[in-house]
């Protein structure tokens, strides 16, 4: 998933990178906040800064609904960390020319001590306080190892232990400074890094809070956020969000629209393996519950009479012996008779509902001048209800919008077409109006696979001609293949003539703001 980090990060080693990509992600998804278990040295200073970038709630909430958004977050973070790392390889490190320095001293002579330490000591005493590296104390044992005077000192030390308890103590607190830096350079980048990254968080997450479901992908909507947002209008988004709050018709109109098709349920037949129980009487030839006959058989309980007077003479004593041994002994035949059950397989049919996505929308707008004002807000109000609801049910819609002339937006990807949406709520309506282009426009896309079990619905004043002749024929034919076409009325100035054509009509007053939808399904009904 971040395999340009591992392969291309600038900061510990591959296996680290790796496990550092997939703990951040893993944090992201998690609502309880957490540290992600590494230490500054493991990943060069980082840490601290990833556990508190990761610290933000509100943008674990939103990863926590949303894995694409909690990897392109992830990928960010993971972007900010190699920035950052080649910034400060880039920048002028404050223990450099110390570091130059100290490599000088400890690589230099016994011999070179003194003009070394003169140079040494004031670089020293700029930088640390006696508390932090105590130059006295290290002078006076510099001068004691190498004063040829105090040769039987037993306590005197040897200069070579002197100076690496030194280089030591030196080295120490120059890797303490260059951290030091690092972390403040790593902070300083962080701070701004999250004051961006918090602020498109805050925004999104207004954005769910006000235009769910448009706001459902977060993950898409991120890629937006780095700019894109101010071009693109939400708050038009908003207005017809706050709109259709007011206005509980329209939205409970566009539920209708979507469930119509749902109503009308289709049948297919199949076949499915059935078992039936089979009863019938079985013999037990055991018992000797009803004589039925006689047969030959070596059972002495069931002997004939007339067997037992070859046992009388013992001449035919051998014969009763042979027939005993053949089993041709003459026996009474007993039987009696258990009802019994049986299971049996067998292949039947019965009628299933088919199983059906819910059909896409063709909705026409009247764009027209007559539509201006009151119509305008009505007609987008109800066409914003009901992309809300096709976004919700991952529905595909085709919307025509009329006046003079056509144009067209094809839906089929909603969740990637919130500009496209945003740009029709935004336009104005103006221009004279032919509806039969519409019309023919819907009835065309019936006849493709993504369309062809949509409903057709139009939204409009209804102030126009009738539809042709050649037009209404082809509604009939649609009617026929089970498309409904439904008609939003807006004012009282419509043609008769023409929403006769449609199977439910809906009438929607302008003069008076609490007026609930009127369907009427039968012209002659006006």
């Amino acid at each position: 998933m971040f395999d340009r980090f591992e392969n291309y990060g600038s900061i510990a080693d591959e296996l680290t990178r790796k496990r550092l990509a997939e703990t951040i992600y893993s944090q992201l998804q998690t609502k309880t906040e957490t540290k992600i278990g590494f230490a500054n040295a493991d990943i060069e200073n980082f840490a601290t800064a990833i556990d508190e970038i990761l610290s933000n709630p509100t943008m674990r909430e939103l990863c926590s609904k949303d894995h694409e958004l909690a990897e392109k977050i992830t990928q960010e973070i993971l972007v900010f960390i190699n920035k950052t790392s080649r910034s400060i390889g880039k920048s002028e490190n404050p223990i450099g020319k110390e570091y130059i320095v100290f490599k000088e001293f400890e690589q230099s002579k016994k011999s070179e001590f003194k003009s070394k330490w003169e140079n040494v000591n004031p670089i020293l005493k700029d930088n640390y306080d006696q508390k932090e590296l105590d130059t006295t104390f290290y002078e006076k044992e510099f001068n004691r190892s190498l004063d040829k005077k105090n040769i039987s000192d037993k306590d005197k030390p040897s200069f070579e232990s002197v100076k690496e308890h030194f280089t030591e103590k030196w080295v120490e607190l120059l890797l303490k400074r260059q951290t030091k830096w690092g972390l403040e350079l790593i902070d300083e980048a962080r701070k701004k890094f999250c004051e961006e990254l918090y602020k498109r968080i805050e925004e999104l997450k207004k954005l769910q809070e006000g235009l769910e479901p448009f706001t459902k992908e977060l993950g898409r909507l991120w890629d937006m956020s780095k700019g894109n947002w101010q071009r693109v209008n939400f708050d038009i988004l908003k207005k017809y969000a706050e709109l259709l709050k007011r206005d509980r018709s329209l939205l409970e109109l566009a539920e209708m629209l979507g469930k119509m098709r749902q109503a009308e349920k289709e049948y297919e037949e199949e076949m499915f393996k059935n078992i039936r129980l089979k009863q019938e009487w079985k013999a037990e030839h055991a018992s000797k519950e009803n004589l039925i006959g006689i047969l030959e058989s070596d059972d002495l309980c069931s002997l004939l009479p007339s067997e037992t007077v070859f046992l009388a003479d013992e001449t035919f004593q051998t014969v009763f012996f042979k027939k005993f041994a053949e089993k041709k002994l003459q026996t009474f035949e007993y039987q009696s008779k258990m009802l019994s059950f049986s299971e049996e397989e067998f292949q039947d049919k019965r009628q299933k509902e088919k199983e059906e996505k819910n059909g896409p929308f063709i909705i026409c707008v009247d764009t027209s001048g007559s539509m201006h004002g009151t119509p305008e807000t009505v007609a987008k109000t109800l066409c914003f209800a009901i992309l809300k609801i096709a976004i919700r049910d991952n529905r595909k819609c085709y919307l025509i919008s009329f006046s003079t002339g056509i144009e067209t937006l094809n839906l089929t990807d909603l969740k990637n077409s919130i500009d496209k949406i945003i740009q029709f709520l935004s336009m104005s309506f103006n221009g004279g109006t032919d509806a039969t282009p519409a019309m023919r426009e819907a009835l065309l896309m019936l006849t493709t696979a993504d369309y062809k079990k949509a409903d057709v619905i139009m939204l409009s004043d209804f102030v126009m001609s009738a539809f042709d002749k050649t037009t209404q024929d082809q509604i009939l034919r649609a009617k026929e293949n089970k498309t409904k076409f439904h008609s939003l009325v807006v004012g009282n100035s419509q043609n008769p003539a023409i929403i006769a054509d449609f199977d439910n009509n809906w009438f929607y007053d302008t003069n008076n703001p609490n007026s609930i939808l009127t369907l009427v399904k039968n012209i002659n009904d006006l």
